[in-house]
């Protein structure tokens, strides 16, 4: 994989792998993946940067691994492609496949057999993807609009979606009732100057000036019904901000998740009707969980706003350009809700 580098930047470092780990059993795999390569400066770094950006399958007693498919060769937006890889049997032309779903921050979901990595499936699940105009199924690598390539000393505008993603760390859940997947999701875009950057252990290794804004219709965020059988957006509930925490399905076709103006709402899981909200004191960035306890179901989340998406308010920061770009995203936030932590449970 080093000759997918040129130079010495893969000593350095990147293609971290920060947890949401799964594991099949049957197959004795585990399943996770890696993030960007080193600095965000990709003209330092020319290649396709293996094993960056890649999904991983591994034996679980060995550690060796079995397949791995890059999703982003040559990172050049950070689009870490770590979120978590959802395991499910899905029905695809007359067969029940054994499948891996993943919705990375590069916006494309992806669905692979699980058993070998053969790819099934890579659509965008937001409208706004721009950097890349599809995924090539015969290769499995993305054709990328040129015009939204990053490179040293060239402010490029306008590029679908910001480095933090449609999606990043909130999880997604599926439902067996109805086969959709429940997806939070962001919806930003970004202007992204690089620049050349010297490593240095203990400093911050960047190379990069980002700028972040909401994407086209103005919101920056929405929760998706995704169909992964047709690859296509069933509903989708437009959010304000992005939608930082997780969702929930239940068996009585019911969503839950949390907003960042610090609203936990219930959603007709197959329709997205809205149900039910509450207005938690603080916003939402966690991800709401249910128990049963003396014969009654309740629903938890945690209210407590913060994160990179809410890095202004958490922090105290203005510079449109601080917290990698981040900051200008949710100048108003302020406006909505307030820092605080808060468990709130509710009964069902």
């Amino acid at each position: 994989s080093t000759k997918t580098w040129q130079g010495d930047q893969w000593k350095i470092g990147g293609g971290t792998t920060w947890g949401w780990y799964s594991y099949d059993p049957q197959l004795n795999l585990i399943y996770y993946g890696t993030g960007n390569p080193g600095t965000w400066n990709p003209s330092q770094r020319p290649g396709d940067n293996k094993w960056s950006m890649t999904i991983f399958a591994r034996n679980a007693d060995t550690g060796m691994a079995k397949w791995g498919y890059q999703m982003t060769p040559h990172d050049a937006w950070d689009y870490d492609g770590v979120n978590e890889m959802i395991l499910v049997d899905l029905k695809m032309n007359g067969q029940t496949i054994p499948a891996l779903v993943h919705f990375d921050r590069n916006g494309f979901a992806y669905e692979l057999d699980r058993r070998n990595g053969k790819l099934l499936l890579a659509k965008p699940f937001d409208p706004s993807v721009n950097w890349a105009s599809r995924i090539d199924m015969a290769t499995g690598r993305p054709v990328v609009n040129a015009r939204y390539l990053t490179k040293a000393g060239v402010n490029v505008q306008g590029i679908c979606p910001a480095a933090m993603g449609n999606k990043d760390q909130q999880p997604a859940s599926y439902d067996p009732q109805t086969g959709y997947f429940i997806v939070p999701t962001n919806h930003n875009c970004m202007d992204y100057k690089a620049f050349a950057v010297k490593y240095k252990s203990g400093f911050p290794f960047v190379g990069a000036i980002v700028k972040m804004y909401p994407g086209p219709g103005g919101y920056r965020g929405a929760v998706i019904a995704w169909d992964p059988v047709a690859g296509k957006i069933v509903w989708s509930n437009h959010e304000r901000f992005p939608a930082w925490g997780g969702t929930l399905t239940t068996d009585g076709g019911v969503a839950f998740y949390g907003t960042m103006d610090g609203w936990f709402k219930a959603v007709d899981t197959k329709t997205g009707n809205l149900l039910w909200k509450f207005k938690t004191p603080s916003g939402i960035i966690g991800n709401p969980m249910t128990y049963k306890h003396g014969g009654k179901q309740y629903v938890a989340i945690l209210s407590g706003v913060g994160g990179w998406a809410a890095l202004g308010l958490a922090a105290g920061l203005t510079e449109p350009t601080a917290g990698l770009g981040a900051v200008n995203a949710a100048q108003d936030l302020r406006n909505y809700t307030q820092l605080g932590g808060d468990l709130l449970v509710f009964s069902l």
